[in-house]
């Protein structure tokens, strides 16, 4: 195979190019660069916001008031003219989030709504859960039982978020006449802000 001179010159173009390419952006400066090169890593952490029931149903159980009284029921335990059981728990709410909350709570019904009778009463009141003293601080509603609604009162002025300092037991007391019947459901809702 004989290769023509217009062959040669074409091979030759070519790899006049390619040389070209490579170095299109080279500078040979005869010497190594010694100089000291910085990266940069960049990470951004974001506000997260989140409470969560972690005891989330309180049953006061079944019975019945004690004729021509009122029956008064506290979840510590104790029970005036009730025939059932002493409920002996309460909701806990946790702060899931990475910032302090003001936390309020509220109900979707009204105690009339919710209990029925004669001047029913519904009452919450919120403390610190055990080994988390210190939880819940600044302004407190229901640091004592005081009447729950379905306007939002604010529960915990600051509930902190580190471990050990983010959980609320919320205790309730209900008042209710001897002519109430019926099972009865209200809902909780706690709202935080920051």
């Amino acid at each position: 195979m004989k290769v023509s001179s217009s062959d040669i010159i074409s091979y030759i173009s070519i790899a006049v190019i390619i040389v070209s390419l490579f170095f299109i952006g080279v500078k040979v400066t005869g010497y190594a660069v010694t100089g000291n090169e910085t990266g940069v890593v960049n990470v951004t952490i974001t506000t997260s916001a989140a409470l969560n029931f972690t005891t989330a149903l309180l049953d006061f159980g079944a019975g019945t008031v004690t004729p021509g009284t009122r029956a008064l029921v506290w979840t510590n335990g104790t029970a005036i003219d009730w025939t059932g059981s002493t409920p002996t728990g309460q909701l806990v709410l946790e702060n899931i989030g990475n910032v302090n909350l003001s936390v309020t709570l509220q109900t979707n019904k009204t105690a009339a709504d919710f209990l029925g009778g004669t001047t029913p009463a519904f009452k919450a009141e919120v403390s610190d859960s055990a080994g988390n003293t210190g939880a819940c601080t600044g302004t407190q509603i229901f640091s004592t039982y005081g009447d729950i609604n379905t306007t939002p009162q604010i529960a915990c002025g600051v509930l902190g978020y580190n471990p050990g300092l983010d959980t609320v037991d919320i205790n309730f007391f209900i008042n209710i006449s001897d002519n109430v019947i019926g099972a009865k459901t209200v809902g909780v809702v706690a709202i935080g802000t920051y």
